[in-house]
């Protein structure tokens, strides 16, 4: 999205004296832009709060708002004693996601009896730049409208270029997440735009008008010819989850020397966290998947080793105790599980393998299950470590090194939960064909113990061979941190919220083929009633 560069201002006053000098100031600050290629249009007047509310309502874009707080209902009525009108307008004009407002004004002679500090700071967070100013003042008020103009200049000069993806596909970027890029560009001393492409992109929730969170990749733009930025990563998620994200992002940072957080925005609706690219190379990082697709075992399970010695950095192992029923997640749905259990499953001799539990039952035992067992948990987790949340710099020599980012709420957890997501991703969210899922499940959970050495030999896929390997890596940590009982719930439950994630549809999970997923679980749940013994 980008606005036009012609800018359309929108004063909301009730007094039409102060109606004629905006007027006159407008004219003044339009002799500043006489260069440009098509003339200042007249500023927009709303009179009340209802004409505020229809032009707020409409499709009009807007780059300068000036706002008087004392305001009458209606047109031809009074103006209010009280600034409640006002504070109501500012609030739903930081809410126009449809069309993000740049810059806004609030200039009242009213200013001394509003919570000074809760407009100061809507203001800042709200807009790329607004102001808090008192009437009457004309001459100052002339240099802050002129200022103001100009930084909604700055604003629609930012130039994004948002790269095709190719085969992938990808959700939109909304006006608002266009906003915050371009005021995540403004912060940066000397930048002017971005150049970007897809990194990734998954449901965050259900029922919000914009549920995605996305991750994009790519450098800042810099003036004076001086090229671009080191690469970044820019991660755009709903407000619900922007706080944390951000918390956990700064976290992370004092634990791991690869993550630097450069800028955060945030709206209400939307929050943006900008991460410089982990590594040492300039080059775009490679994922994990297109990795392991041209690896050799040996390198894949290299690269599994470096993971779970970043996510033991993150924090040390406590001893505890917890109930069965508390490993897993608190959020499942029952019967939308049976629902898309009955919906997807395979068919015994499709998956080559006789089916000796069931998962929905043995999660209903579980579920319900008060028993207290000894467990470690690590003070720190990464919160959401799937496949699309690690990076690797491959060094002209070939050498590969690993990096973990984007960490979801974390927190105090159970030790090998991050190894346990991790492991899931690691089949379902990469393009096999179910006879290699087959294949590599016969491997990963048939054992009550460590995966044997060698024992990828047996899939025929190389993309197959380097998934075993990958897992025997992640195993080797996670038996040292928790039983594999303890270890195969985690997994278990991981396994549990894929089945329900099939109800946001293709465009709502990560997974290629539902029928992995529940492939995946039937394996998950035999082995879990083998290895799991409370």
């Amino acid at each position: 999205m980008s606005y036009p560069l012609i800018l359309q201002p929108l004063v909301i006053e009730d007094e039409e004296g102060t109606k004629d000098a905006y007027e006159g100031i407008f004219d003044s600050v339009a002799t500043d832009f006489t260069d440009l290629p098509f003339a200042a249009p007249r500023p927009c007047f709303a009179f009340s709060y209802e004409e505020a509310l229809k032009y707020l309502d409409s499709s009009k874009i807007f780059h300068v708002v000036i706002l008087d707080l004392r305001l009458p209902e209606k047109p031809k009525l009074p103006a209010r004693d009280d600034i409640e009108l006002g504070t109501r307008l500012l609030d739903r004009f930081m809410e126009r996601d449809r069309y993000p407002i740049p810059v806004l004004l609030v200039i009242s002679g009213h200013i001394g009896s509003t919570e000074q500090n809760r407009m100061q700071d809507a203001l800042r967070e709200g807009f790329h730049y607004g102001r808090l100013l008192a009437k009457g003042d004309y001459a100052l008020l002339e240099q802050e409208i002129r200022r103001a103009c100009k930084e909604a200049f700055r604003y629609c000069a930012v130039g994004i270029h948002l790269r095709n993806a190719g085969a992938d596909q990808y959700p939109v970027i909304t006006p608002r997440e266009d906003d915050l890029l371009r005021r995540s560009v403004l912060q940066q001393q000397g930048a002017i735009g971005l150049d970007l492409n897809w990194w990734s992109a998954k449901k965050a929730g259900v029922g919000s008008e914009n549920p995605w969170s996305k991750v994009l990749m790519g450098r800042y733009l810099l003036d004076a010819g001086h090229g671009a930025s080191r690469p970044r990563f820019f991660k755009l998620t709903p407000s619900a989850d922007a706080r944390a994200a951000i918390e956990s992002a700064r976290h992370v940072e004092l634990k791991l020397n690869h993550i630097k957080i450069t800028s955060t925005v945030t709206s209400k609706t939307t929050g943006l966290i900008v991460t410089e690219k982990v590594g040492a190379l300039e080059t775009r990082p490679k994922s994990l998947d297109e990795f392991m697709r041209t690896a050799t075992p040996e390198g894949t399970y290299g690269i599994a080793l470096q993971i779970t010695g970043q996510v033991q950095q993150l924090g040390d192992l406590l001893p505890d105790s917890t109930f069965i029923k508390k490993f897993f997640w608190s959020a499942h749905d029952r019967e939308l599980l049976e629902e898309q259990w009955k919906q997807f499953q395979v068919a015994e001799g499709e998956m080559h393998v006789a089916r000796e539990a069931d998962p929905i039952a043995l999660f209903s035992e579980l579920a319900a299950n008060e028993t207290k067992i000894r467990v470690n948990e690590r003070s720190l987790v990464h919160g959401d470590l799937h496949v699309s949340n690690v990076a690797l710099d491959v060094n002209p020599d070939g050498k590969a090194e690993a990096y973990i980012f984007d960490p979801g709420v974390v927190s105090r957890s159970l030790a090998g939960r991050d190894l346990a997501v991790l492991e899931v991703s690691a089949i379902l969210h990469q393009k096999i064909t179910l006879e290699t899922a087959t294949q590599i499940c016969s491997v990963v959970y048939q054992s009550a113990g460590p995966i044997a050495e060698g024992a990828a030999s047996s899939v025929n896929d190389p993309m197959g061979k380097n998934i075993v390997e990958f897992i025997r890596a992640l195993r080797e940590a996670a038996g040292e941190w928790n039983d594999f009982g303890v270890y195969s719930l985690m997994v278990f439950d991981f396994a549990l919220i894929q089945l329900g994630g099939l109800a946001y549809g293709s465009s709502g999970n990560m997974n290629s083929d539902p029928r992995l997923v529940v492939h995946l679980l039937t394996a998950v749940a035999d082995w879990c009633k083998k290895v799991f013994k409370p």
